[in-house]
């Protein structure tokens, strides 16, 4: 695939929402500028009627334009959006992972974060740009992941809140780990509370660790204090640390079974295009999505989980 083509699709997005914008805009300013003429002139017959009822059907008609456009562009916005990814997205994630799967269309299944225990699914789930492959011989898969709960008040009006919008990784060893362990950043609000495993028949317990910086910052439960201390060492305590501070939002990490879960909640989006309005900046797009890969690097890089304390 060629920049060309790419070029080709923004152009074509762009050309059909300017009209629509155009259209949307101009019906709301000439409703405007009707109802000033009305306050100008009271005197005029349908002056009342002007000053009241034209902002509104010029608001009207603008937002009825945006949802035109949304519907007669989707094509057009899809388009542009996988060639996009096919030039950048996909191109540069073969440049550093091997074993390199990725499917913009496709999300973390659901089960996914159900299964570790420490989430909450809510009524909403979306989740699209799955990537999977290996770096430095560690197996990962990654999504971007919203999550939205449905609240009624008193009056029966319903709103959809989002507890959870950003990233979800999943980072898989050789080594099953024989206990349960999640580290949450406060005020991470999207998490459950740690329940007993049915399972294992152990209580999740709350633990501190030798950092009192870390311990206002995280909460640590664990199923085995003794293994947990095994794996928070004041190296790994020092890079989670890190880490949380490379994110605008709020973090949390699970290790369970053979694999460790981190939920990067930032309100963020990975891999996404530009808008269509300008013409592509190739350099400052590879840097971008070399920024989104990075994330995935450094939780390898710095808790260092190609080491053998996960091997063996």
């Amino acid at each position: 695939m060629k920049m060309e083509e790419l070029e080709s699709a923004r152009k074509s997005y762009a050309k059909k929402l300017k009209i629509f914008i155009s259209i949307g805009l101009g019906a709301f300013a000439v409703s405007i500028i009707v109802a000033g003429v009305a306050f100008i002139n009271p005197t005029s017959r349908y002056a009342s009627t002007a000053l009241i009822s034209l902002p509104g059907i010029g608001i009207f008609i603008a937002a009825f334009t945006a949802i035109l456009a949304l519907i007669l562009t989707k094509k057009d916005a899809q388009k542009y959006h996988e060639l996009y990814k096919a030039y950048f997205v996909d191109r540069n994630l073969h440049q550093i992972f091997t074993d390199v799967y990725y499917d913009h269309g496709k999300g973390m299944p659901k089960e996914v974060l159900s299964s570790t225990g420490m989430m909450r699914t809510g009524d909403i789930y979306r989740s699209n740009d799955f990537t999977s492959g290996k770096y430095k011989d560690v197996a990962f898969s990654q999504a971007d992941v919203e999550i939205q709960e449905e609240h009624t008040d008193s009056d029966g009006n319903t709103t959809y809140v989002t507890i959870f919008k950003g990233r979800w990784m999943v980072f898989e060893f050789p080594k099953a780990f024989t206990f349960r362990m999640e580290v949450v950043q406060k005020w991470f609000n999207a998490n459950k509370k740690p329940r007993k495993d049915p399972e294992i028949k152990r209580k999740i317990e709350k633990i501190s660790t030798e950092s009192p910086t870390f311990n206002k910052k995280f909460k640590v439960y664990a199923e085995d204090g003794f293994e947990a201390y095994y794996i928070l060492d004041p190296s790994f305590i020092d890079h989670i640390e890190k880490l949380s501070e490379s994110h605008k939002g709020k973090l949390m990490l699970c290790f369970i079974d053979n694999k460790l879960h981190v939920a990067i909640n930032d309100n963020k989006d990975a891999f996404e295009p530009p808008r269509p309005f300008k013409p592509i900046n190739e350099q400052a797009e590879n840097e971008k999505i070399y920024q989104d890969i990075k994330t995935i690097t450094d939780y390898v890089e710095f808790l260092k989980l190609d080491r053998k304390l996960f091997k063996n």
